[in-house]
This record gives structure tokens, sequence and C-alpha cells, in this order.
């Protein structure tokens, strides 16, 4: 026999001297390994020995020997032909790290019987090792690769000539010392050793040292090892060749003596083997004599009768009796046409193996029925051997012509994808050894021909997916795919149709998409109707199982696992169906920042919260992955090994998971970080450690730094430099991720950056710099504003907001300072407009990205930059200020600001944020203008004393936006959002009010001290009033005008509709505000006027539950309008005070009793109009015992109070 005899397929391999392809013998389906060795380079001797090797290996007949079947030599190489094996004893232990010992054990049986049969026919194997140990059908062990045996003749009694792998190698082989047999023997316990521990005896990555531990040091044994394993162990394992355990011992040692059960089992085989009529296992046996049949009926017509394989009728490869003696016929025998069904696909597989052949095949209608008809026509109940070979066969031929791309026909394609579809359901749910390769490579092909179609807007890609979908079902539950291959490519197939999906809805124009053959529909109907049929088929839950599965693989640790793959495409199936739907949404309702959703309402007023509350399908998605991703650790590990990977599909989808699920659940960021749960938020711990994801996430950003410049070191598939490559996608999202953890730990009452740079000062150094430098190159790019360095920038400035929350500053914000832009780099950057940029997102799995103005649906581009300046102002103190102002910044972002509330323009869409700010932005703007109004007394002019700035401002806290915000469910919204924002704005609009008062002297006698104390802490009025009394002089002189336009403006009713949307627990700056409000007669007048005492309000606000310092302040506000007027007395009156302030008098904090004794006070300063309710209420007699208070205070204003109260004492004496 020559090649031409054989079907090459695949190369499986590098052997010792030549390639090792897997083939298939023509005719017969018979799957074999063809080792091809040149000749070239090799002497004549070489080649003699070669083939006196080849004579060896052809006459060795064991059941533990892989066979050689064929052999034959070209002018240029010789081939060997031998049984194919399926695995090797290598991949046991790359997958199972090591095996029991019972396990062990039967291996170790069949190991040794197969070397007794070498060396009792004098050869030497010389590599053993695991690589050359192949598991056959049935958990056979095969000994395979003789390249380096040699055999002896029976006069030779020792060679020297050193081969084989160090790790096995016996100590007289490392030392180039005369060996024999015994060496294999050495390197059988080595293999034994290993598969029971896990690793060799000796273990390191220097050959010397190797050498070295081989030749000296004792044979460690592990504790849980059996004495009988440890005897045989120590027997193999001796130093002294002579002193071996050998053959005959060898075999009756107890731990591989053969029991009656082995040879029993070892001579059934035998038998098997010898009824079908042969040596070895042949898998095309069945066809020979299938093949020899024909023969001898075309030759002997009268003695046609059908013969079976083995004598029995049921057999599955047994041909029917025929009851009637043969006759010429003009129809085809069953004979005839088995025969030529054979042929004619044995002739199309070889016509497929070329471009040209395999196109051909494409055009060719009745060929494809042919090709595609063992798939249709299959069924388990009634499968015999040569179905299994005419399935082979077409899986072959389609591959061939997908990798030829000769598949031109939209209705070609449907028709394979639908048969492969209809035969997968069938064979994976098959009980046959067989089945589970046939569903790999049907599922591999399908891959490929969904990759291959991508066609999404027909009826048939519907079908196509609802089949799919009920495919993907049975795949997670099969329980015979241990290797994961079919998981991995049924997986893959979804994540493929649904990218497919996404791709198509973001295109701007849908007509440039493949025509789909059967009637097409929109895309958007087509995907409503695959995103229905995934919920109907529960496809999230399966693809949270599928990643579930790959996590608990002790494999995938190695980052070679296929289950690796299955976590890759699995969370690229995830994040498609998350994007799918999210566009479909938001082409629906817009995903708009809160400041443009206001914009976008042109001022109409939003009465109905649950408006905003929008429902996403992709919510409920995200919420069943957080659920999954908290329960399962084996789910963070797959995720985890995703960002190991480096490529860059599942990378960016793995990312983007990450995101929304850190979006969504606040709890995650703490196990991103790698945080314990059980301590509390206030204690300080190094987070974001090696193995953590967070670590991860950095060391990408890295990877990404140092190939900003160089080819890239991620790609798809091996290919590095991958056509469409983003690596300032993955950028992006990586600092989204960081951006968004820092902003959650912070809300959480995390307040170190620690807990995400760890404590290390070099690794802090690091983490910041490499953010950094991602912004930085932005720098000199002064006429676009580019995404992955807005992104950057935004993170850094969210780990630095981290860390300054903290009582004590720590020392990474001296690491920090340094690596801020300049502030004349951020006022360049601040000044880009925005609509002039736009981003391409047609080959992005992105919903956001092409709304101008967002990072994503909850990051805003300009964010970043205003949150750099905010930490710049921060840290940088006075000078930074000067700088910023000096550079315009002031007005730059009041002008910011303005932009959010300007309505489009006639013909503009309005969905489009020319602003770019988050509620986060937002806050870091407000924050920033409050440093400069402190900065001079110009630049507070400019800022404070102008209505429309003051309008601007206020708009901030209007009802609709304080609504929408408190439904935004990003960072910087809800309860949280709301009460940042309201905090922000007060620290700015009060702060002319708190530097006057905190100025040395008491400005206004209408004004408690002390009111609204919280403001005067903190804030920067308060800085103010102590430290720049030119700076006071000029608020002083400007404060009316203050005044007049807080009034014109409508701010102290602004201020007391903020009460109804911020939690009473948050209302301190709020209340501190109202009531440095009430100490100015025409702001108290408008604050009463707006409701500022009605009772309803009051009791809430002087309820116990109340916060301390909102009842203080409460208590100032009475003090102060009863001090004010007595023509307030009517409407303090109306608030029902007397009752609370009662309660008050017997307070346990003396701060509060004597607030209220100072407010009893005043409101009988100017009249007795309150005489009689004081009676009423018997508070006269607790201001009495208030007088000897032990607290100093207490007894000062109790005093002054019942002093006030006196004349209606007299009155009733009289």
């Amino acid at each position: 026999m020559g090649v031409e005899n054989y079907h090459v397929i695949d190369l499986v391999g590098e052997g010792s001297f030549g390639k090792v392809y897997k083939g298939r013998r023509k005719y017969t389906g018979q799957t074999v390994a063809m080792k091809f060795i040149l000749k070239h380079g090799k002497s004549e001797k070489d080649i003699h020995n070669l083939r006196q090797e080849i004579e060896i290996l052809r006459k060795l007949k064991h059941e533990n020997i892989i066979e050689m079947l064929d052999s034959f030599e070209t002018p240029q190489e010789f081939c060997v032909v031998t049984e194919f094996a399926q695995g090797e004893l290598f991949e046991v232990l790359e997958d199972d790290k090591c095996l029991p010992e019972d396990q062990v054990q039967a291996i170790a049986k069949q190991l040794v019987r197969a070397l007794h049969y070498l060396h009792s026919n004098r050869i030497i194997h010389r590599d053993m090792k695991p690589q050359n140990i192949l598991i056959g059908a049935g958990s056979i062990v095969k000994l395979c690769d003789f390249g380096f045996a040699r055999a002896m003749s029976t006069n030779t009694v020792v060679l020297r000539s050193i081969k084989g792998t160090p790790l096995y190698m016996a100590p007289e082989l490392v030392r180039e010392q005369p060996y024999n047999h015994t060496a294999d023997l050495w390197s059988l316990g080595v293999i034994l050793y290993e598969l029971f521990v896990g690793q060799p005896p000796f273990y390191t990555n220097s050959v010397y040292a190797l050498i070295r531990h081989i030749i000296k040091d004792p044979v460690k044994y592990p504790e849980n090892m059996s004495s009988s394993f440890k005897s045989f162990l120590k027997g193999l394992l001796n130093k002294v060749p002579q002193n071996r355990l050998t053959w005959p011992n060898l075999l009756e040692h107890p731990f591989v003596k053969e029991s009656s059960d082995d040879l029993e089992a070892r001579e059934l085989r035998a038998e098997t083997a010898a009824s079908r009529g042969c040596d070895a296992a042949w898998k095309g046996e069945t066809y020979k004599i299938i093949q020899s049949v024909v023969e001898s009926s075309v030759a002997s017509p009268e003695n046609n009768i059908a013969q079976t394989c083995d004598g029995q009728s049921d057999s599955p490869c047994s041909i029917k009796n025929s009851s009637l003696p043969y006759e010429e016929s003009s129809e085809p025998s069953v004979l005839d046409n088995l025969q030529s069904g054979f042929q004619e696909l044995d002739r199309l597989a070889n016509n497929s193996g070329t471009v040209k052949g395999a196109t051909k095949i494409g055009q060719d209608k009745e060929a494809i029925a042919i090709v595609l008809t063992p798939l249709i026509t299959w069924s388990p109940s009634s499968c015999s051997d040569q179905d299994i070979l005419c399935i082979k066969q077409s899986l072959h031929i389609l591959s061939n012509m997908v990798a030829a791309g000769a598949l031109h026909s939209g209705v070609v394609v449907d028709e394979i994808i639908n048969g492969l579809l209809g035969f997968s359901a069938l064979v994976v749910s098959w009980t046959n050894s067989a089945g589970n390769d046939l569903t790999e490579k049907s599922c591999s092909l399908l891959r490929k021909l969904v990759d291959y179609s991508g066609n999404c807007n027909g009826t048939s890609y519907i079908q196509h997916w609802a089949a799919l979908l009920e495919l993907y079902s049975q795949v997670v539950s099969y329980t015979e795919d241990s290797s994961g291959r079919v998981l991995c490519e049924s997986t893959a197939c979804i994540a493929i149709m649904l990218t497919q999906v996404s791709q198509a809805l973001v295109m701007p124009d849908s007509s440039a998409m493949p025509q789909a053959v059967s009637a097409p529909l929109s895309v958007d109907e087509a995907s409503k109707q695959i995103l229905s049929h995934a919920k109907k088929s529960g496809l999230v839950d399966l693809l949270l199982l599928a990643l579930v599965a790959s996590g608990s693989t002790s494999s995938i640790g190695s980052g070679l696992s296929v289950m690796v793959r299955v976590a890759c495409e699995a969370c690229r199936a995830m994040w498609a169906l998350i994007n799918v739907s999210e566009i479909l949404s938001a082409k629906e309702h817009a995903f708009l920042f809160p400041l443009n959703t206001l914009r976008s309402h042109c001022g109409l007023d939003v009465k109905d919260d649950q408006e905003l509350l929008l429902e996403r399908a992709s919510n409920k998605i995200v919420d069943a992955m957080v659920a999954a991703f908290l329960k399962s650790k084996h789910m963070q590990i797959a995720m985890y090994y995703c960002l190991r990977q480096r490529l860059e599909s599942p990378l960016s989808a793995a990312l983007q998971l990450i995101l929304r699920c850190c979006v969504q659940s606040g709890v995650i960021c703490g196990v991103l970080c790698g945080l314990p749960s059980s301590l509390p938020v206030t204690t300080v711990v190094s987070g974001g450690g090696d193995g953590t994801m967070v670590s991860e996430i950095f060391s990408l950003l890295s990877v990404c730094a140092s190939s900003s410049n160089k080819e890239p070191p991620i790609g798809e598939g091996g290919n590095k430099k991958s056509k469409g490559f983003n690596l300032n996608g993955l950028v992006r999202h990586s600092c989204l991720i960081i951006a968004t953890i820092a902003q959650c730990l912070k809300s959480s009452g995390r307040v170190s950056a620690s807990f995400m740079l760890t404590t290390s000062p070099k690794r802090q150094h690091a983490r910041l710099s490499v953010l950094s430098h991602h912004f930085s190159s932005n720098d000199m790019a002064t006429t676009s504003l580019q995404s992955h360095c807005a992104s950057a920038m935004l993170a850094f400035a969210s780990l630095l907001a981290l860390d300054s929350g903290g009582a004590v500053q720590s020392s990474i914000c001296d690491i920090a300072v340094p690596l801020i832009s300049p502030t004349s780099t951020i006022c360049g950057l601040l000044s880009i407009p925005l609509a002039n940029r736009s981003e391409v997102t047609v080959n992005q799995q992105e919903v956001t990205v092409n709304q101008l103005g967002m990072l994503s649906q909850w990051h805003g581009v300009r964010d970043g930059c205003v949150g750099l300046l905010e930490t710049r102002l921060n840290l940088g103190g006075p000078l930074a200020v000067q700088q910023a102002c000096a550079n315009g910044i002031p007005q730059l972002l009041i002008r910011l600001l303005a932009g959010s509330f300007q309505s489009s323009p006639q013909g503009i869409d309005g969905t489009r944020d020319h602003v770019g700010l988050s509620p986060r932005g937002v806050l870091w703007t407000v924050s920033s203008i409050c440093y400069f109004v402190s900065s001079g007394a110009l630049v507070f002019r400019e800022i404070l004393i102008r209505s429309e700035h003051i309008k601007l401002i206020c708009a901030l806290l209007s009802e609709a936006h304080l609504k929408i915000l408190k439904c935004w469910s990003g960072p910087g919204g809800g309860d949280n959002g709301v009460t940042d924002l309201v905090n922000i704005v007060i620290d700015l609009l009060a702060f002319p009010l708190v530097a006057v008062q905190n100025a040395p002297g008491l400005p206004l006698a209408t004004a408690s001290v002390n009111s609204g104390f919280l403001l005067n802490v903190g804030s920067p009025g308060g800085r103010v009033g102590m430290d720049d009394k030119d700076m006071v002089k000029a608020i002083e002189a400007n404060l009316p005008k203050y005044i007049q336009i807080l009034v014109e403006v409508g701010v102290p009713g602004c201020i007391l509709r903020c009460l109804e949307h911020v939690q009473l627990k948050d209302t301190g700056r709020l209340v501190a505000f109202l009531a440095k409000m009430a100490g100015h007669r025409t702001l108290a007048v408008q604050l009463l006027g707006k409701g500022l005492l009605e009772p309803g309000r009051v009791g809430k606000l002087l309820d116990s539950s109340s916060p301390r310092d909102v009842v203080l302040d409460m208590l100032m506000i009475t003090s102060d309008l009863a001090r004010m007027d007595k023509v307030f007395y009517e409407l303090l009156s109306r608030a029902n005070l007397l009752g609370y302030l009662k309660g008050f008098l017997s307070h346990e904090d003396a701060n509060v009793r004597a607030k209220a004794c100072s407010a009893i006070g005043n409101m009988c300063r100017h009249s007795p109009y309150f005489y009689n309710s004081l009676a009423k209420h018997h508070i006269i007699g607790l201001l009495i015992d208030r007088c000897a208070d032990p607290d100093k205070r207490t007894r000062k204003f109790a005093c002054f109070a019942q002093r006030k109260t006196k004349p209606k004492q007299m009155l009733q004496v009289h």
C-alpha cells in the first residue's frame, strides 16, 4: 500500500523523527495514525537502522502496545501507519493533576505487561514518559513512539547511547553510564509516582539541579500511599540498577499481579478481537468484511447469500439475509446501494480536499443531498457502524467546504445548518461512546457555519436560533461531555448569533446587511423575536450554568483547558444578549444623563416617578448574573480566567459584564477587590492584591500601556494583530470598572484607596502611574477628547476621591499630585466641543458610545476632567486655585453647566449630550466652583452675584431634576446621589452667609451665632470667615444684593422643596442652610411664605428620630424668627411647637435643653402672646427647674426665658 490508500486529515503532533497525522484508510473508514519521517539529512546507516526499527515494530503484537498496521517508503520519506488512540496519559495529568491509587494500579498492570513483552523480545523502549502512553477505547493503555527503541541481540547486555526525557531518566542514564532494560523500569516508577502525587519525584526547571537530584536525593513518598504501592515503587526507583525489582519477580509483586478477574477480562478482549477477524483494534473491520462479501458476490452470483460480520443477524454491522436466490434485476441490490454510497462519499471527500473541488460540491444540489443524507436519515435506534462512518465522512466533507469558502448559496447554508441542528439534537441524547465525538464535530461545524452565514434578519435565522436554544439546553445537561468541547462549541454558536444581531442593530444602514434567503424581517423585529426565544428557553440560566461549570473544573487554572474557552464564550454570549436588549431599549427610550433628560423634557413637569424607572430586560439579566456571581465561587473563578486570556473579544465582554454588575450591585465591588465582608467598612485593609480581579484589570492596563506603540499582545485565537483590534476599548472598559468600584466603595463608607491599590506604596505608585500614562497620552491632543483617556482620568479621580474621604490625608495623595495633568491641559480638554467629535460604533459591541458625551450609560466624557480638576484644587491648595482662575476655568465650568439647560434648537437631536457630565461629574463641577468662589472677591462676584448663575445652580435642585436623579441607577444616583447633590449645591449657595456669620463679631442681631453649625465646619465659607478678612469685607459689601438675588430666584422655596426628596437622616446640611437664611428677614419671610413652619414639616424635623443637628437648627430657627419680629408669632403658634419644646426641656443633651430654653425666651420677648399656651403646657415650672440645670448654658437661657415669662406669673398671682 501507499499514501494514495489513505486520507490524511489533521496534524496531531510532532514525533521523535517526524510529524504525525491523523488519517483514514479509504473504503474502510478506519482511523489511523500516520508518522512521516523525512530521509533528508540522514546517512545511509541511519536509513538502514530506520528500516530495522520498522521491522521491529512490525513484529510487535500486544494489547498494550500500539500496533503497526502498515508502512511504505518513497524516495523522500518513510511512512509508518499505526492504530489511532484518542488520548494521552499526559492530558489526563494536565486535566486531573493526580489519580486515585486504584486507577494508578490499573494503569501499572497494563504498563508492566507491555514492558515485559518488549523486554522478553530483547527491546528497550528508552523513552518512557506520559506523552508516549496513550489511552485507547475501553481505557486500554497503549505504549507508543518507539523512535528511540532498539533491539538487543542475545549477546547484547548493555547500551551506552543516551536518549529520552530528563525528568524520567534513570541515574545511570544521566551519568552516561552503561544501561540495560532496567532503565525502563525506573521510568515506569517515575510515571506511576507522578500519576499518584501530581509531579515526578524529582522536579525542577534547572537541568543541572535535576540531574543532581536524580543521582543523590532519596525519593520522598506521601503518607497516603499504600504500603503495597510504596513497596512496588521502592523496587523500581532504586538508584542501583542491579538492585531494582525485575523480571520475573516484578510480575509477582502484589501491586501488579493480575487477579482472576483481570485475566478473565483480558481473555475476553482477546476472544472478541479474534472473533472479529483481526489481531488489533481496527475500527474499519466491518467494512473490510462487507467489501469481501460484495467482491465474492460479484465473482459467484449463485452463492450470493448475505452474511453477517459476526454470524448474528441482530448485530449492528449485520446485513439482512435474503430469502430468495440471486436474480439479475434492473434495481440495485442493498449491497450495491451500500457500496455505491460509500464510494460516492469517498469520491466527494477526495474532491472536497481542494478549493476547486469543494466549490463544485457546494454548487451541486445532488452532491449536497448525498452529503447530508447520512445526517438527516440517522436514527439512534437503528444505528450501525457503517452509519457512523458515513456520518463522519459527511462531517469531514462539510468541514472542508466551509474551510474552502465554498458555500455561496444562502439556501445551501440554511439546509446544512438545519441538518446539523437536527442531527446534533438526536446524537447528544444518544448514550453511546461514539456519540460524544460526533456531537463535538457537529457542534464545531455548526459554529463555523453560523459564523459563515452572518444573516440575522430572515425567518430561517429565527428558526435556527430556536433550534439552537433547544440543543443548548440539552448540551448544558449533557453528562458525556467530560472534555467540555461540546459545551464550548455550542456556547460559541450562541455567542456568534447574538453578536451578529447586536452588530446588525447598530449598523447605520440596515440595507447594507447581507440579505437573508427567507423573507426578511426588520432587524429590530428579528432581534425582539430572538430575545423572546431566549427568555422562553431560560438562556440566561443556561449560560450561567456554563460559567459555573467552567470554573468548577480544576484544569481551568492551567489556562489551557477547554473549559477556559467555555467561560470565554459564555461571557461573549451573555454580554451580547445584554447588548441586544439594551440597544433595543435605547431605540425606544434613549439612555440619557439626568441633566440631559431634564433638558429633553423642555421644562415640562415630571409628575410620575415611574415614568423614569424604565424596566429594561437587561436589568433582569444582570440581576441574575449578580446573584450567581455572589453565590458561586466557581463563577468568580471563571470570570477571573476570562480576564487572563488576553483575547480581545471575550476580554471585552468580560470587562463589560463586570462593569454592569458593579453598577447593579455595590456588594460585587468588595468581592472584586478581595475585601473580607466580615470586617466593618471603616476598617482599612489591603485590597486589590494578587489573585483579585482588580489586580488583573490593573495588569491588563499595564499591558495595554506597554503595547500602545508596539504590536498588541492581545488578539483573537493567537492572531496578535487581528483585524479590528481595539486596544483603546479595553483600556476604556477597564478604567470605567476601576472608577465604578471606587465610587461604590465610597458610597458604602469605605474611604481609602488602599482598598483597591493595596497598602504597598510601590504598587500604589505603579497603578496610579499606569492610569496617568493612559490619560497623559491625550495631553497634546487638544482637538479631541479620546474616550479611553477620559476613562483613565475618571478612574484616577475616583480613586483619589475615595482616599480624600478619610480623616487624614494619606501618602497616596502625595504619590498622585505629580501625576495629575497641568491645569492648562485640563482647561484645554474641558474646552473641546463635544459636538465636533463622533465615534464609530458599528464594529463595537456597545450601546452608548455612539451618543456624544457618554463613555457608558453611567459615565460622562467630561467626568474625568472635572474630577481631576477638583482633585488638583483639593490637593494643590491656593496656588492650584489661582492657576485655574488664571486659565478661566471658573467661567468655563459655569458655561458647561449652562449648556446642560439649553433646549436643543429645532432640528437638532435632543438625545445627544453636548455637555458630557454624569451625576458624578456634576458633583465634581459644583465642588470645583466652591473652591473658586473663596479665591477672591472678583471671582466671587463674577460667579455668585449674578442672577442667571444662581438660577443655573438652583436648577440643579429643581423638583424635576431631583426626581430624575433619584431614579438614576448609576453612580451618583438614587437617594445618596440626591443627598450629595443637595449638599454640594448648598455649600455653594450658603458660602456668603457662612463667611459673614463666621467672621469675628456678630454682624446681625437677629441671627443665632451657631445656627447652621454643620456649614461652619469644613465648608469654603467657614474657612474664609476665619482666615481672610478682606474677602469677608467684600462679601459683606455684596451681601444685600446676593440676598436680593436669592429672593428673586426663589432659592428659599427651592431648598424647602428639597426636604421632600432627602431622607430625614441626611437633612443636616439642608436644614443648616434654612437656619442661615432664617437669620435674614427677607429670606425668612419667603421661607415662611413657602411653608417653613407647616405643622407636618415641623413635626417631622423635630421628631425623636430626627438627627441632633437638625433638631438644634430647628430650635435656632424658632429663636431667630421669634427674636426678629412678633409678627411671626402667629405662624410659630400654628406650628404646634410647644409640645416639642416641653419635651426638649428634659432632653438628655444639654445643647438641646439650652436651645429649647432660648427659643421659649425669644417667643416671649416682644409680647405675652404665648403666655397662656406656656401655662397650659406646664412649661413655666420646667423652666424654673432648668434654672438649676447642671449645664451652665442651659441655666443661662433658662433664666433668660424665666424672666421673659415673669409678667404672666405676676398677673396670675394678683
